[in-house]
């Protein structure tokens, strides 16, 4: 009896061991695959001593047949259950996207679109300029644009005033979170991989133009 208790608690403490190996980097499958590895490999184990005390040769039989179809079937679900989790994450990141995409064009566009009208209605300034002085108090030395941020200051993107000239305004919407479509694509702000979009004001419009 003390002996079985003993491979309980080694089988309890190796799969504990196998779950934090992997580095947490956020996702829990790495330590749930590898816990899963080392569970199967220590029933293995113990099915092979273990079934060798059995005198009889068909309870052998059913014990080693049982076991067998225990473990394919759990293999077979951690996959479906792998693939489901991996397609409701893509899911998640495209909804995320979409929303965030539309914050980002609507901050992007309120902006530039009332510089553009204040440039037609008989303006003697460039468009920068205009620009800049209605939006002054919202620019920081560092190029950021606080239009749109919430009054806790906890916002999705990034906005960059990248360009004001007396012909055009450029204005970067840049997600804090959402990746883009190239995880190598270096953003205006310094990370890599996330979502960015920018627009464009010149005297004939505002264009937009997503970069990733």
């Amino acid at each position: 009896m003390k002996k079985i208790f003993y491979w309980m608690i080694g089988g309890v403490l190796l799969t504990t061991a196998a779950f934090f190996i992997p580095e947490q980097s956020g996702s829990i499958w790495p330590s749930l695959a590898a816990a899963s590895v080392a569970a199967a490999v220590y029933l293995v184990v113990f099915l092979a001593v273990w079934v060798r005390k059995f005198s009889s040769p068909q309870k052998k039989k059913v014990v080693v047949v049982t076991c067998t179809v225990l473990l394919v079937f759990s293999g077979i679900s951690a996959v479906i259950s792998y693939e489901g989790g991996v397609r409701q994450q893509r899911t998640l990141d495209e909804i995320k996207r979409t929303i965030e995409q539309g914050i980002s064009y609507s901050y992007i566009h309120k902006p530039l679109i009332k510089t553009f009208a204040a440039y037609y209605n008989g303006s003697q300034e460039g468009l920068g300029t205009l620009f800049v002085s209605r939006y002054d108090s919202l620019i920081t030395e560092e190029r950021l644009f606080q239009f749109g941020r919430r009054s806790d200051g906890d916002s999705p993107l990034l906005l960059h005033v990248a360009k004001t000239t007396a012909d055009s305004v450029v204005i970067v919407a840049e997600s804090k979170q959402v990746g883009g479509r190239a995880n190598n694509f270096d953003n205006f702000s310094g990370a890599r991989g996330k979502y960015q979009v920018r627009g464009i004001l010149t005297s004939k419009g505002v264009d937009y133009e997503r970069q990733n």
